[in-house]
């Protein structure tokens, strides 16, 4: 088999199925699905193949959207705190149409008006589940300040990855894993 075919069937396969764990493991789940994310990176590098050349970004958007939906659902028809489910509806809806706009205009800014806040608020939210089942935001006020708590730092990546343009992936595995 041609190595550039089975990179990309390892990457369709990790990507298209990670998202079904969400749907047992609210928490774990989502945590999967970022590590899944990476692994077309880490995979191409690793064996040496490009698969998705001169398509990466629409690949991988449109695969991040795939697992930001699961996980959306779960917040929807699971969580029962209306404020919870309300900010991940409007913060999902955010992001989706935010990549919908860079698909059709390649405007890198896009990201930085429309950064995947979703997926913290997600990974707190079920996080806080996971300890205590019951939890709930308690007001308006708190629901802000856990927005922008979880999104300073996904703000801060969306403008490092996407309007920089700066290599992560290559920065981490040579100057933090070493690996050349």
């Amino acid at each position: 088999m041609d190595k550039d075919l089975f990179v990309l069937l390892l990457i369709v396969v990790i990507r298209g199925c990670a998202p079904l764990l969400i749907l047992r493991w609210q928490f774990a789940g989502g945590l999967l699905c970022i590590l899944a994310d990476t692994s077309d990176s880490i995979l191409q590098d690793a064996l040496g193949a490009e698969p998705l050349a001169g398509h990466y970004h629409l690949v991988d958007k449109s695969f991040d959207i795939y697992y930001l939906a699961f996980e959306c659902g779960v917040a929807l028809w699971r969580w029962t705190d209306p404020l919870a489910r309300g900010a991940a509806a409007a913060l999902f809806a955010l992001r989706a149409a935010g990549v919908v706009f860079f698909e059709l205009t390649g405007f890198r800014g896009t990201f930085l008006f429309a950064p995947n806040v979703f997926e913290n608020f997600y990974l707190f939210v079920s996080g806080m589940r996971s300890v205590d089942p019951g939890f709930r935001i308690p007001s308006w006020r708190w629901l802000v300040v856990t927005i922008v708590a979880v999104g300073a730092p996904k703000l801060l990546q969306e403008y490092v990855m996407h309007y920089r343009e700066s290599a992560t992936w290559h920065f981490v595995k040579e100057n933090i894993l070493m690996w050349r």
